[in-house]
């Protein structure tokens, strides 16, 4: 319909009339971008509400597996001091003879939490990265999660502390007492620790493995 009116006024050389329409076209035309790049945008803002929505449960996970990794490295410190401690007085073992048995066993056990990197992936390998508006959050991210790669490059140290101290406890524990801890104790962590403490054993195994 336009179009033939358009057409109309060109054939009358009514010039004015012809603005008019160019002008109506053009203001539908920006009206038309406006509102598309306003739908657009609301949509992008959902889209980066939901990720940086996802972005928070990954890093709440985070934490709590971190702190554990931190009350678990404290604990292996406490049984290397530990073993020490024996090195220099078997008495002590006497004292602590459940923690001392996990202590010979794991003290040398390493973890490394791995972090929840599943919606970061995404935001990278997909470009939505552009979605997060806020610069600091972006390198806050990158930042945070290039640390994480930066640290596995000192995990052959971790394995050749591990492998070394298997060497050297070799043959320290009875098969008894190597099957009470893979039965018993599994793998020590922080929370078993009241009850460990409170277990009894056979005093003279203890004093042998001193």
């Amino acid at each position: 319909m336009i179009t033939k009116r358009f057409a109309l006024y060109v054939r009358k050389h009514d010039w004015f009339a012809v603005l008019i329409e160019v002008v109506v076209v053009m203001v539908g035309l920006m009206l038309a971008f406006q509102l598309d790049g306003w739908v657009e945008q609301r949509g992008e803002r959902e889209k980066e509400t939901e990720y940086v929505q996802r972005l928070i449960g990954d890093l709440e996970a985070d934490v709590t597996d971190i702190q554990f990794a931190i009350d678990l490295a404290s604990l292996r410190l406490r049984l290397a001091d530990l073993l020490m401690e024996v090195s220099r007085d078997p008495e002590v073992a006497m004292s602590r003879p459940v923690e001392f048995l996990g202590a010979v066993n794991q003290a040398a056990f390493t973890y490394t939490p791995s972090l929840t990197s599943h919606t970061f992936e995404d935001l990278r390998s997909t470009g939505n990265m552009r979605l997060i508006l806020d610069q600091e959050l972006k390198d806050a991210l990158y930042d945070y999660y290039g640390f994480d790669q930066s640290q596995r490059q000192f995990r052959p140290i971790q394995f050749s502390t591990e492998h070394r101290h298997f060497e050297l406890v070799a043959g320290v524990l009875s098969h008894e007492q190597e099957v009470f801890v893979q039965d018993t104790l599994r793998i020590l962590n922080p929370d078993d620790m009241e009850d460990i403490e409170n277990a009894q054993l056979d005093s003279a195994q203890i004093q042998a493995a001193a």
